[in-house]
């Protein structure tokens, strides 16, 4: 059995290493991720108590499906993302290999103050990541509203443990009861909109297109796949495992994913260039995942983090390199691209879909998964949100795909200087990728049990679950 210690203290070695033998690093890089992507397969659900000390005074790695499903998809995401981009890596190995064991970390952890100390690695790494492309208005932005979100997820703790005396996820989960409930309320609020900022809510999502909207092919993906898959997990966990939710607080906190989920969908619409349209469309998405986690949909919501995991992999990769190298990504300028690249057009057309709920599609059947539950508990106002939202995705999503399928002229190939700037050289990696990601969500699209089966023995006990 795999020990889930390993999937952070490897990465960490091999970063330590890859410092040591810089001409290694990229070695030591691929050998990393590999290590990792095999053991969340082979994981088993165990609890590893760190150091001695059993939990509540010690901190705890737990594995259980719910990790282990979080992992299985981060894990995927981040070795495509990095193989595919290879070129893109340059000096940054051992930086991505400490972001990886940080994200591995936070799915892991069963301590609400180690969950603070992976996030803070997590965050300068990403910071780190966000200036591949040297555009530090945005980094600065992300570093800005990354501390404030961190300094609140931790008064919050704070509060919480000067009450009940433990930072254990499931002791405190078990005192919350002992809490004043002007504390716990506050603590709530904190914790809540420290998240937010890297679940990229509203209002604590200012420096998404700053940095979504500048991303390369490389770190594009790591961020709306990984650190995003990461991200809402722990949400997830926190606000239907740990904390609570009901009454006043409740409709609140669901009046900003809400919110978050049709700003985000309205923002894409107005955009002209591909990686600020995911970026918004990632907002989006996060809303809506956020949203069915805090109404009980837990099992919606992790079929629709694997949906929006694989798709944004695909789309800000291929979004990315396109920028890199025809240096634009206005979807105008790139008309009739994958008309010259259908290979990429392929993977990136097919995961726009699925992103969208279109019939046949794995997202079809996730967000009908969502509805039916929604009504059963006689909820009707979100119903009516979410397929309002998935109209607009529908339109802007399919409206770019017209336009890079689409040359302009009828039966003739572009011949734009940007477009005729890709190649087949350097386009294969991409076109790989685009076409086993996009084979694969046909596949779940035909079988979708082949990712419900997997979550389904944890939400078998969850209102929601299937």
């Amino acid at each position: 059995m795999i020990n889930p210690v390993l999937l952070i203290a490897i990465p960490l070695l091999f970063a330590f290493l890859s410092v040591m033998f810089k001409k290694a690093d990229k070695g030591f890089l691929i050998l990393g991720i590999l290590f990792n992507l095999i053991s969340a397969f082979f994981l088993k659900e165990t609890e590893v108590i760190i150091g001695g000390w059993k939990p509540p005074f010690g901190i705890n790695l737990v594995a259980d499906q719910y990790s282990i499903f979080g992992l299985i998809i981060l894990n995927i995401v981040f070795a495509f993302s990095v193989v595919s981009s290879l070129p893109s890596v340059k000096k940054y190995s051992t930086l991505l290999l400490v972001s990886l064991a940080s994200l591995n970390g936070m799915l892991l952890t069963g301590d609400l103050f180690n969950l603070f100390v992976f996030l803070e690695i997590a965050s300068i790494s990403a910071y780190i990541m966000s200036t591949m492309t040297k555009k530090y208005k945005g980094t600065f932005n992300y570093i800005i509203l990354g501390a404030l979100g961190s300094n609140l997820y931790l008064l919050g703790i704070i509060f919480l443990y000067s009450t009940v005396g433990t930072l254990n996820m499931s002791d405190m989960a078990s005192k919350l009861h002992l809490v004043n409930n002007n504390v716990l309320l506050l603590s709530i609020t904190f914790i809540f909109a420290g998240f937010a900022v890297e679940a990229k809510l509203i209002p604590f999502n200012g420096w998404v297109k700053g940095v979504y909207g500048n991303a390369n092919d490389l770190n594009g993906g790591i961020f709306a796949s990984a650190y995003a898959t990461a991200a809402i997990m722990v949400f997830g966990r926190l606000f239907t495992n740990v904390f609570t939710l009901d009454g006043t607080l409740k409709t609140i906190l669901l009046a900003v994913t809400v919110s978050t989920f049709i700003f985000g969908e309205i923002a894409a619409f107005s955009q002209k260039n591909i990686r600020s349209t995911l970026a918004f469309s990632s907002v989006g998405q996060a809303g809506l995942i956020a949203t069915l986690f805090l109404t009980g949909i837990t099992g919606g919501a992790m079929m629709q983090v694997a949906n929006n995991a694989f798709a944004k992999l695909v789309m800000f990769t291929i979004a990315g390199a396109m920028y890199v190298y025809t240096g634009t990504d206005n979807v105008e300028k790139l008309q009739g691209l994958f008309k010259k690249h259908k290979l990429i057009g392929f993977g990136f057309s097919i995961a726009a879909l699925s992103l969208v709920g279109l019939p046949i599609f794995y997202g079809f059947y996730v967000k009908i998964f969502a509805l039916t539950n929604l009504f059963k508990i006689n909820s009707y106002w979100l119903p009516a949100f979410i397929l309002f939202s998935s109209l607009i995705e529908g339109i802007y999503y399919i409206r770019m795909l017209v336009k890079l399928w689409n040359p302009g002229e009828e039966g003739k190939e572009s011949k734009d200087e940007y477009t005729t700037k890709l190649s087949l050289e350097n386009t294969f990696a991409y076109a790989v990728l685009a076409v086993i990601i996009g084979l694969f969500i046909i596949y779940i699209s035909v079988n979708p049990e082949f990712i419900t089966q997997g979550i389904s023995n944890y939400l078998s006990n969850i209102p929601g679950g299937m």
